[in-house]
């Protein structure tokens, strides 16, 4: 199943919650709170298909402005 890493730039004040939020969402496997130019970086994985959805949910969640999404073409 493909994996997918997403970077989240949260607003300001807001990493805790948004950690907190993302962790709620469907097919999210780990939550970590990082520095540098991103401040949430989210691991899960799903088919080709259920990639998007996970992705609409982690950007549902309260507090996340940006968002990028790498997905692992090769396991």
């Amino acid at each position: 199943m493909p994996r997918a890493v997403t970077l989240i730039t949260t607003s300001p004040g807001k990493v805790d919650d948004v950690a907190t939020g993302v962790r709620a969402v469907k097919g999210v496997r780990e939550v970590l709170t990082v520095a540098g130019r991103a401040d949430v970086a989210v691991l899960f994985e799903g088919s080709f298909e259920e990639i998007p959805k996970i992705l609409s949910g982690i950007q549902e969640v309260e507090g996340v402005q940006t968002t990028e999404t790498l997905v692992e073409l090769t396991e």
